[in-house]
């Protein structure tokens, strides 16, 4: 992979850029560091090519929380590409036995849910994270809001449950399935993740990342799929996982990608984890923190939400 030359410094007067480009990333840390949200570090990329990097501590990974669903999916899009498995196939083809072990009302309103549903987030009623010492169980045994149908409704346990199905669809386990078709092929070595009690592949949050690695992910999303020009991901794939798949009131989902209304997406993580795609300006932006208060959080993102319009990209 493509790495930025880094360099270290605790303050955002060490932004790295390519001379005579507008610098996006310098003006947005600028803005935080005054506020006291700056992040850990940050990237840019245009046209492909690192244009920008910051870094406090260079090479140092940290928690990305959320962002990891946007990695699950990706492997469900390998083992689409592979024909293991469908948006459109039923949770019952995955986890007959499980669903054999809960009660009958609610396995009936799981058999039917498809992957797709998991991946937009339309399984209502379901409480934020697994527990217990069988996910799997614990998972089937909540009862979906069959009253609310398909409606968004934001919750880890889709992203568990689709990184299982894609365990059970290709006979791997999703963290090595992702080490072998996605990590090993962009050259990012495996990074920290988190896995059930069980052992299964977590899916929804536990990996820690630099911002050039998740910065990577979008960019090769931005491609459909291409890194250093050999197709890895189909392109189809890249396309559903970004098209406004169900409305929200942040704007749109996909398949565990956020959905903006200026026509980009986003890689969202809690606590100020991002990686923001330009399609139309060839250009991602991606960050890492750790602003654990709403207000500090929410503040840094209109900040580069700030450079970002002054630079013109939305």
């Amino acid at each position: 992979m493509r790495q930025a030359d880094q360099v270290a410094g605790t303050t955002a007067e060490n932004v790295q850029g390519k001379k005579g480009e507008k610098m996006i990333l310098d003006s947005f840390l600028r803005a935080a560091e005054s506020e006291s949200v700056l992040p850990f570090g940050g990237e840019v990329r245009r046209d492909g090519r690192i244009t920008e990097s910051w870094e406090q501590t260079p090479g140092k990974r940290y928690p990305v929380y959320s962002a990891a669903k946007s990695f699950t999916s990706t492997a469900v899009g390998f083992a689409v590409d592979e024909g293991k498995m469908k948006p459109e196939d039923p949770l019952e083809k995955f986890f007959s036995a499980e669903l054999a072990r809960v009660d009958q009302t609610s396995g009936d309103l799981w058999r039917s849910v498809t992957i797709r549903r998991l991946l937009t987030m339309t399984v209502p009623g379901l409480p934020f994270r697994p527990s217990g010492e069988d996910w799997l169980l614990d998972c089937f045994s909540k009862r979906i809001d069959a009253e609310k149908g398909a409606a968004f409704s934001y919750s880890n346990l889709p992203a568990y449950l689709a990184g299982v199905a894609v365990e059970r669809s290709v006979g791997e386990n999703t963290a090595a399935y992702l080490e072998r078709k996605l990590f090993s092929e962009m050259g990012i070595p495996t990074p920290p993740m988190q896995y059930c009690p069980k052992g299964h592949f977590y899916g929804a949050t536990g990996m820690e990342l630099t911002p050039d690695e998740l910065g990577a992910l979008g960019q090769l999303y931005l491609n459909h799929g291409l890194w250093d020009g050999q197709r890895i991901l189909s392109e189809s794939w890249c396309r559903e996982a970004v098209r406004r798949q169900v409305e929200n009131r942040e704007g749109g989902y996909g398949y565990f990608f956020w959905v903006r209304p200026d026509g980009g997406f986003t890689i969202r993580g809690k606590w100020g984890q991002r990686c923001y795609v330009f399609p139309e300006q060839q250009t991602v932006v991606s960050w890492v923190s750790h602003l654990p208060e709403t207000e500090r959080c929410e503040r840094q993102e209109q900040l580069f939400q700030e450079a970002a319009q002054e630079a013109g990209l939305m």
